[in-house]
């Protein structure tokens, strides 16, 4: 009671708002980050006032002894395996890939009872700039898992700023492939800077982005180009005379109707 009481004597003082700020922090008062000096000092008054009188309502502990509740704490631990079929690719930085997955029972099932020879394989694909309808990716990577202890899998790509699809099936003896999941389009992040001119600004009084063209103009300027309107002018150049011989004719305008 004396330390709330020191402290409604301190609020008469005058202190800065930082101060006011601080001790409001140490209180564990919450207070808005506009609020003038004034406010903070009526919230941080109310609080202590509520505070003193919970201790003077409170009863002593001579006439109702404290009981404490123990909290038993549980481990929880997470399932192994969730029952459905899923894949996932996801970027970990330019050159890595991760991949995770789960498989329903069925799936599980099927893969177990494969023929000999038959092997489980993950198959990344590089479809960017494509649709992908299985068979045309600009490069296929494959690796081999044992789907019954593996659950995920990183993968070391060759080309930064692409996009990776992946697959998980099986392949027969044969060598026929048989795609049994598919993930979702994973585009890797790229290993240089973005060539993109634009301004991207954030309103932090409304949260809203903003993006605007930069100073410098997103499209390249028209360059003039030298040339002429017929080919006379280099029929009649002797070969001895060299390139340079040819624009020089050209700058001096004899390159004009090929004259």
């Amino acid at each position: 009671m004396l330390v709330y009481e020191e402290i409604l004597e301190w609020l008469d003082g005058g202190p800065t708002i930082q101060q006011l700020r601080k001790k409001a922090k140490e209180l564990g008062i919450k207070l808005k980050k506009r609020m003038r000096k004034r406010e903070i000092i009526k919230t941080i008054r109310a609080e202590i006032e509520k505070r003193l009188s919970q201790v003077t309502e409170k009863p002593s502990s001579s006439t109702q002894p404290e009981v404490k509740e123990e909290v038993k704490r549980e481990e929880i631990e997470l399932p192994k395996s969730y029952g459905k079929d899923k894949l996932v690719l996801l970027p970990v930085n330019p050159n890595w890939l991760h991949a995770y997955w789960d498989l329903s029972p069925q799936t599980m099932r099927l893969l177990e009872s494969l023929e000999p020879g038959s092997e489980v394989v993950l198959r990344l694909h590089d479809v960017t700039y494509i649709i992908f309808d299985g068979t045309n990716a600009h490069r296929t990577f494959e690796v081999g898992v044992d789907v019954r202890f593996t659950r995920n899998y990183y993968f070391n790509i060759p080309v930064p700023g692409a996009d990776y699809l992946l697959e998980l099936g099986y392949k027969k003896p044969s060598g026929e492939f048989v795609s049994l999941l598919r993930s979702n389009v994973c585009k890797a992040p790229r290993n240089y800077p973005s060539d993109s001119t634009r301004e991207r600004w954030l309103d932090l009084r409304s949260k809203r982005k903003r993006v605007k063209p930069a100073g410098e103009p997103l499209i390249k300027p028209v360059e003039k180009m030298v040339g002429s309107s017929g080919m006379g002018i280099l029929q009649n150049v002797s070969p001895s005379g060299g390139g340079a011989f040819i624009w020089e004719k050209i700058r001096s305008g004899m390159g004009k109707g090929g004259r």
